[in-house]
């Protein structure tokens, strides 16, 4: 139990670090508003629910046999961050002309989130995939500590679109251009990672 209750603050404290899913709601807020974004957060928790457990129940055995795995995720991570790098790179500045950021990019990008790794070997106990009854406990408080941190993902980017006039207080094509960039840096860091790896 004990170990189950330090799944929430070391849950919120890595989520609340910058990464491509927190990248995806802010820039989604910044050009569609909270109310259009927050939907985004449900599917970002299917697909941290779904990529935890699989690093968890499956591919830790499976990476003691064949390493070569992990790098693969790696790569294929790095590729998708720098895709959508591109991508926001070239939105427009005006949110009613452009596509909103959707459900299955948020899905795809969480999925090869590499923090996802991360929980399912270092934040959730060995015993969390042993039980699903234990498993239920550590999704939910894992949970707990998504919902309210994505949340504030989306709050700063509506923060930083509208004014008292509802104007924007920063150009949004100049903060989605710096989340692009912040979307290269998580990319080139993933690769870089998996070229150390190899190396």
């Amino acid at each position: 139990m004990i170990e189950l209750l330090s799944i929430f603050p070391v849950s919120a404290l890595i989520l609340a670090m910058p990464g491509p899913t927190n990248t995806l709601l802010f820039s989604s807020s910044l050009m569609r508003g909270f109310a259009a974004s927050v939907p985004l957060i449900a599917t970002e928790l299917v697909a941290y629910g779904i990529a935890i457990s699989a690093w968890g129940m499956l591919l830790q055995s499976l990476m003691a046999q064949h390493p070569w795995i992990a790098l693969v995720l790696k790569f294929s991570a790095a590729l998708y961050v720098a895709w959508l790098a591109t991508k926001i790179w070239r939105f427009q500045s005006s949110p009613a002309v452009q596509p909103a950021i959707s459900r299955r990019q948020v899905f795809t990008t969480t999925l090869l989130n590499p923090k996802a790794f991360l929980f399912a070997t270092f934040v959730m106990p060995q015993n969390v995939f042993a039980s699903p009854t234990v498993w239920a406990a550590g999704m939910g408080a894992f949970a707990a500590a998504l919902v309210p941190v994505s949340v504030g993902w989306c709050l700063l980017g509506c923060s930083l679109h509208t004014g008292r006039h509802h104007r924007p207080l920063i150009p949004a094509h100049i903060m989605l251009r710096g989340a692009a960039i912040a979307l290269c840096g998580f990319s080139l860091s993933i690769f870089y990672d998996a070229i150390r790896a190899v190396a």
